[in-house]
């Protein structure tokens, strides 16, 4: 029989980041996004309540072996150096592809090697991040944009040429910005780029929340 031994009894504390839409974002206060209606569902499912705390991306994957909270939710792959002790990986939920946020009148560029010379934002610590700097021309520069909203504006607004991220983020905010914005360079990783989540070990989470994504992560 399974134990889930949450860091408060009764209580899912999800570790989230606020720019990931639709993945993970939040509207004033309140959390939303892909990530968030899955782990609520799955709380649902053992009569638990969801409490979400927001964190900057980088290295969020590490706060639940510190017990800040049980499971890290923000669109995650399982990369090798971001392996940490007392936390492990749940079994992948969406698979997803890499891809760059440029503005329409740019559209006739089609791929990194087009932006030489050129400025393009990434999240720091994503794979987007990692990706970036290993396909940049030399002459491209690399700035850092923690908030999505941000970063669609200073592209609208000429301040970069690009922001990097996945495309299930950056198909979302296109269609945000009909005419305005367009997606170039959707590629995958090797091997294929996987989400999952990030659970803290010794909460017995990991074999119900596996479980779970099994039956129903078609639906995510």
């Amino acid at each position: 029989m399974t134990t889930i031994q949450t860091i408060t009894p009764g209580t899912l504390t999800v570790g989230s980041y606020t720019a990931f839409a639709p993945v993970s974002w939040h509207d004033g206060t309140a959390a939303c996004g892909k990530d968030i209606d899955f782990l609520q569902a799955f709380a649902a499912r053992w009569n638990l309540q969801v409490v979400v705390r927001f964190f900057p991306f980088d290295r969020i994957w590490e706060r639940p072996a510190r017990a800040e909270i049980d499971i890290a939710a923000a669109g995650i792959a399982p990369l090798a150096n971001r392996t940490t002790p007392g936390v492990v990986w749940s079994e992948p939920y969406y698979t997803v592809q890499r891809s760059l946020l440029i503005r329409a009148t740019d559209r006739a560029k089609q791929t990194i090697a087009d932006f030489a010379g050129q400025t393009i934002a990434v999240t720091r610590g994503s794979t987007a991040d990692l990706d970036t700097e290993q396909r940049k021309p030399a002459t491209t520069r690399v700035v850092y944009r923690e908030d999505q909203v941000v970063a669609v504006k200073d592209l609208l607004n000429h301040t970069i040429d690009a922001f990097a991220e996945g495309d299930i983020c950056s198909h979302y905010m296109a269609a945000r910005y009909p005419g305005q914005l367009a997606v170039v360079d959707v590629h995958p990783m090797e091997p294929a780029e996987q989400f999952v989540f990030a659970v803290r070990e010794v909460s017995g989470l990991l074999e119900p929340l596996n479980r779970f994504i099994r039956e129903e992560s078609a639906r995510y």
